[in-house]
């Protein structure tokens, strides 16, 4: 019971100072919202990686089990084909880890942005009060 109002409190808390923040819409701010919505688009393209690398790596798997089945049937034909599937499908998984890898790289970077703009949104925050209480 007494955590329940106690988180309570701290949710009405957190929604008074988000409404407080949201009255003072500066260009830092401004700069915030646009970093915290490319760091989500971010996030989203690299999860779509992820499942893509993954189907990629299951597909190789797969081809990897047929090569096997069809050396051991000793089936030339069906081996040759088996290895270029193979070689076409670790292509494609390379280059969708490139991009997965490229994607995190650009996530990490927009988070620093992020945090960056952060500090200084409250640096700039910091100083207006400052200023607003020296009055």
């Amino acid at each position: 019971m007494m955590r329940k109002m106690l988180f309570g409190i701290a949710a009405g808390l957190v929604l008074v100072s988000a409404g407080v923040r949201a009255d003072d819409n500066d260009t830092a701010d401004v700069k915030v919202a646009a970093d915290k919505a490319k760091v989500e688009a971010d996030i989203k393209a690299v999860n779509t990686d992820k499942s893509t690398v993954k189907a990629a790596h299951e597909q190789v798997v797969d081809d990897r089990q047929q090569l096997a089945k069809d050396r051991a049937a000793h089936d030339k034909a069906a081996v040759e084909a088996d290895k270029a599937k193979l070689a076409a499908d670790r292509a494609a998984l390379k280059s969708d880890f490139a991009q997965e890898q490229a994607d995190k790289k650009q996530r990490r970077e927009d988070r620093h942005e992020l945090s960056k703009d952060r500090r200084a949104d409250r640096r700039e925050d910091r100083r207006e009060r400052r200023e607003h209480h020296q009055k």
